[in-house]
């Protein structure tokens, strides 16, 4: 018990740090620019300023010790530390070395101002943290001084793939850095926890790991973000804490495990938390179609005037971005050569394309893997075969394909179990057997196959519609 009195009187006296810091520093300067004064008729006065500023700076840094015990660890610490003692010395030894005054105690008083200026800003960095003196200077300066603005939090949703949206790095890891890197960082460590990295939130500091894994009031970050402001244990201490949409996705992201490299899944994200990402980020995770997610360059009317008079007949799928369809204009004849140039003006564009009935075959259907949003394709009729059908495996975004009416084989299924996004495939009066898509179908469940005749798994005997 006694141990414990003796600790706390010893930071009781430490808070005193604060309201001490200032005296040295108004005492030391005002004896500093004194000594640029003319003549000797200051020099009580300036004998009086060096006596009173190494009295505080000696109290100020003796509270300052005190106080850093409880403060943590880390390098601002460190350095805020050692040179408010390095100030105290000075400020003793500038009572007797400025004695006479002269060039002596000017230079002498350019050092110490110096130095106090140095502990000054380090320990404006532990109160307030290191972006604090820059946060509001003009863009310019704060480039200058390597304290460029944030601009990460601020993100265009509508141009994410929503099912790469990483829960800690898009949220998490912003409010951290707004409301407890200041106190948790390299230089600073209060409760000997650093938060600017996370392993170091899951190694803790005094209280323990900062995360709990499955059990989010069991984690001290949960717990001390939504304690009463007027408590002592609350955090942040200063400023606004944390709002109730990313207390609610801290909480979410502790019971989902607190993976950081976990990414939000639509398709298991609580109705609650999609509301909540709507409501205060603007961030959308309905299903949206492909084309709704496509960015790529607008196609130039001038083109698009060169594409009709191809005849192609070439409209938008999406108002409100780049996606196209592509088909024949009815009633004119479109040349094979019309597909190499739709491929040049607008490759990347391309999303919905139509050749029902073209009688192009696979060298002339060649273009078509140059197109790599391509998501929707119809060949009915073409003379397309499994040769074409391999080459467009290397289309990531392909969902749909329609191979009515042509002479495509079994031999076809060899390459389309290698589309990545395959969903809907149409194989209407192809040479395909029942057995293989029987067996395509069973490997591959996620792919809805339309055939014109209907099986039932595991029977031998196919019915025709």
């Amino acid at each position: 018990m006694p141990t414990i009195l003796l600790s706390d009187f010893g930071l009781f006296v430490g808070r005193f740090h604060p309201i001490l810091v200032h005296l040295p520093i108004g005492f030391l300067l005002l004896a500093v620019l004194m000594e640029f004064w003319p003549g000797d008729k200051l020099r009580p006065a300036i004998r009086i300023s060096w006596v009173a500023g190494a009295a505080a700076a000696v109290a100020a840094a003796g509270c300052g010790w005190l106080l850093a015990n409880e403060s943590g660890g880390g390098d601002t610490l460190w350095w805020h530390r050692w040179l408010g003692i390095s100030v105290a010395i000075l400020a003793v030894s500038g009572v007797f070395l400025t004695r006479k005054g002269g060039k002596t105690a000017k230079y002498f008083g350019v050092l110490v101002a110096g130095l106090l200026g140095l502990a000054g800003h380090q320990g404006g960095n532990l109160t307030h943290g290191e972006t604090y003196l820059f946060e509001h200077a003009p863009v310019a300066i704060q480039k200058i001084a390597g304290h460029a603005p944030d601009s990460s939090a601020v993100k265009d949703w509508t141009r994410v793939n929503t099912d790469s949206i990483n829960l800690y790095a898009s949220f998490l890891q912003p409010a951290l850095n707004k409301s407890c890197v200041r106190c948790h960082n390299a230089g600073k460590q209060n409760g000997d926890l650093r938060m600017d990295e996370p392993h170091f939130i899951f190694r803790g500091g005094d209280g323990g790991p900062a995360v709990k894994a499955g059990s989010p009031m069991a984690s001290s970050w949960m717990k001390r973000i939504t304690l009463p402001k007027e408590n002592v244990k609350s955090m942040p201490p200063q400023g606004d804490g944390f709002d109730y949409a990313t207390i609610a996705l801290l909480r979410y992201w502790i019971e989902q495990g607190a993976d950081t490299l976990a990414v939000l899944d639509p398709r298991d994200t609580p109705e609650e938390i999609k509301e909540l990402l709507l409501r205060d980020y603007g961030l959308d995770l309905r299903p949206r179609l492909f084309v709704e997610t496509l960015h790529a360059p607008a196609v130039s009317a001038q083109n698009l005037d060169k594409l009709r008079e191809l005849h192609w007949s070439v409209s938008p799928l999406n108002p409100a971005g780049p996606a196209l369809e592509a088909k024949p204009t009815p009633g004119k004849q479109l040349e094979p050569s019309a597909l190499m140039k739709l491929a040049e003006i607008a490759p990347e564009q391309i999303s919905y394309l139509s050749l029902d009935r073209l009688p192009f075959d696979d060298a002339q259907l060649e273009p078509l893997a140059r197109f790599p949003n391509l998501n929707r394709l119809r060949l009915n009729g073409t003379a397309v075969s499994p040769k074409t059908v391999e080459r467009l495996k290397g289309l990531r975004h392909l969902e749909s394909l329609n191979l009515y009416g042509t002479e495509v084989d079994d031999r076809i299924f060899e390459h389309l179990a290698s589309y990545p996004a395959l969903k809907r495939l149409y194989l209407w009066q192809t040479k395909v057997s029942p057995d293989a898509v029987r067996a395509f179908s069973e490997a591959h469940p996620d792919v809805s196959i339309d055939t014109g005749f209907t099986f039932t798994k595991g029977d031998n005997e196919t019915n025709t519609k």
